[in-house]
């Protein structure tokens, strides 16, 4: 047996992905800070604790984002400092990041859950039916799971790691420092045992805020457009292999009409995608390149410590998330484009006149592409992200030489 061969019979023997693996993760990521989008079935009392923790995040986000926001515009503590600059605006760009996308995402709600339920109603529900639409291949890749994975990791040292030096400070010299995720002067001291531990752990869940809505809107995009993927991709196939006859027209035509009502189904679905996700991405786009330029900038004053090696590891992460988003805006384009080219390829010649006419419509609209973007003035694709890195590397030159470095 040939490898090819064994690698289709392992894809065929390899048991497909229901539903809920597609939306867990990004689930998770608003489960944790006590916020269920699917509104999953629970005992009230679970229901209330979620809650609690919801609003204590909120609280402590709301509160520390004031504190970001008034040291941002305190322009005189950080005169004749650019990477005192540079770390405030990485802070300030990466709180703002995350807060568009949670109103964002809570303006929006209802409609989310609704189209969330309308593409797990069109998921085939059986073994047989998913493997034709071969639905693992519109899984989150190996490689796209270990930049989440990675991202998340390195956040999460990044917020526990001044607690445990603290600790092996004190163990190892008898002295404890009281360092914290974030040097934000909050209203109360912070070098109180009292003090620090309230400050650190309005910190964790501040921190923890912030990465799980900047990572779980990004998730919840990736997982309705993947599955509008998968459809566009089945469409596309079943067009392909279909084989019309001139003898039997109307069975054909039928086959065009059902496929054209499944279509246009999609179609509605990814305007709602368009509508929730447009605007959220465009501005994303703009923090994104706020955030890497102030990282790379960051990284090159600090030089090859400590600190800023681990920030040049979140540049990488944070460059690589934008690219996942990106990718998937592309798989939409290429996928939606594909049923044009299917059309074409298939044995349409056999079909009668009325066919080739209605295959036609097919192929006109098929070729215009759907895409996520704001308004259509900024496209979600590969593009953009070299768009992306572009303008960050510009900047980042410019301001490199600015500084002499």
């Amino acid at each position: 047996m040939s490898e090819v061969e064994k690698r289709q019979n392992k894809k065929m023997q390899e048991k497909q992905r229901e539903y809920q693996d597609f939306t867990f993760l990004a689930n998770i990521m608003f489960k944790t800070l006590g916020y269920d989008f699917l509104d999953s079935a629970r005992p009230s009392w679970q229901k209330a604790l979620l809650r609690c923790y919801f609003f204590v995040c909120i609280a402590s986000s709301s509160y520390e984002a004031l504190f970001v926001a008034l040291e941002c515009l305190q322009v005189e503590s950080v005169a004749g400092s650019p990477s005192k600059i540079m770390r405030r605006a990485l802070h300030f760009f990466y709180m703002l990041s995350a807060a568009v996308k949670f109103v964002t995402l809570i303006i929006y709600r209802k409609r989310l859950r609704a189209l969330i339920l309308s593409l797990k109603e069109l998921y085939p529900a059986d073994e047989s039916l998913r493997r034709e639409y071969e639905v693992n291949r519109y899984y989150l890749p190996r490689s796209t799971r270990y930049v989440l994975y990675s991202y998340y990791l390195i956040m999460a040292v990044m917020a526990i790691g001044p607690l445990l030096q603290s600790f092996m400070m004190y163990f190892l010299k008898g002295h404890f420092p009281f360092l914290r995720t974030f040097p934000t002067q909050l209203c109360f001291s912070s070098d109180t045992p009292l003090g620090y531990a309230v400050a650190y752990f309005m910190d964790f869940t501040y921190s923890q805020f912030v990465v799980n809505v900047s990572v779980g809107a990004d998730l919840w995009m990736m997982c309705v457009s993947s599955q509008i993927c998968m459809h566009f991709g089945y469409l596309a196939k079943k067009l392909a292999a279909y084989l019309p006859s001139r003898e039997r027209e109307r069975e054909d035509c039928e086959f065009l009409a059902s496929l054209v009502q499944k279509h246009q189904l999609i179609l509605r679905l990814h305007k709602e995608v368009n509508q929730m996700f447009g605007i959220l991405l465009a501005s994303n786009l703009f923090t994104t390149a706020s955030l890497l330029c102030c990282i790379g900038f960051y990284t090159v004053v600090e030089g090859r410590n400590e600190e800023g090696m681990s920030y040049m590891i979140i540049f990488a992460v944070v460059s690589a998330q934008f690219y996942m988003v990106s990718s998937y805006g592309q798989r939409l384009i290429d996928l939606s484009s594909s049923i044009s080219m299917a059309a074409y390829s298939q044995y349409w010649y056999d079909g009668s006149i009325r066919y080739k006419k209605d295959l036609l419509l097919i192929m006109a609209r098929a070729q215009r592409p759907v895409e996520i973007s704001a308004k259509g003035i900024i496209i979600i694709s590969l593009d953009t992200f070299k768009i992306l890195m572009t303008i960050t590397y510009r900047f980042f030159a410019a301001m490199r030489q600015t500084v002499g470095k």
